[in-house]
């Protein structure tokens, strides 16, 4: 009786080993938290970081291929047998630029064939904002057409990313001097003009 009197009265302890593996879970759910969090930060700062870079590498993509150089191209000024190609080149980056030259693709007359020139202009170093005119004379007979293809430069004459605009037009033709062409009436045979009309009229025997 006093033994069950004595389990009435005072509480069943609880086993140690229960409360050992209570502790370890709780310490193994708070762990796993907190390595889920570091990941996420840790993946969050990554992907950060890449969409940085991302970002860096397409604007210096950007900047690699804008344009350097603005050329503006004159309209062909034919003078006798001769045709004169011309423009500007203008330096529109905030660097300098050096050993430039202005390459044109011209089309042959006979045969189609295409025959390139690389053409320096007066300045062929310029300042940022600095402009230089450039100019090629050909012989009318040979060439058909002229286009702009593309802009050199550097010691190793790479291309540089440029962009053409119209310069100057062609300067309007003279008018051909008017000329007056008299004609002289033919005069007419007696013999072969038939004399009895209304506006010569005539007595006939």
């Amino acid at each position: 009786m006093d033994i069950l009197n004595q389990l009435e009265t005072q509480p069943i302890p609880i086993d140690e080993e229960e409360k050992r593996r209570s502790k370890r879970f709780l310490v193994g759910i708070l762990c796993a938290f907190i390595l889920t969090g570091a990941l996420f930060g840790g993946w969050f700062i990554l992907r950060k970081r890449h969409e940085r870079q991302v970002a860096a590498a397409a604007e210096l993509e950007v900047k690699k291929n804008a344009a350097r150089v603005l050329v503006s191209v004159d309209d062909p000024v034919v003078n006798g047998k001769t045709t004169t190609l011309s423009g500007t080149v203008q330096n529109i980056s905030s660097e300098p630029l050096t050993n430039l030259a202005v390459e044109l693709q011209l089309r042959r007359r006979v045969g189609g064939g295409v025959d390139l020139r690389a053409v320096v202009p007066e300045s062929p170093d310029l300042a940022p904002n600095a402009t230089s005119p450039y100019s090629l004379q050909v012989q009318t007979q040979d060439y058909i057409t002229s286009t702009f293809l593309r802009v050199l430069g550097g010691n190793d004459r790479t291309a540089i990313a440029a962009k053409a605009q119209r310069g100057t037009p062609r300067p309007p033709m003279d008018p051909p001097p008017s000329k007056t062409v008299v004609v002289d009436k033919p005069r007419s045979n007696s013999r072969d003009e038939f004399i009895n009309t209304p506006n010569n009229p005539g007595r006939v025997p």
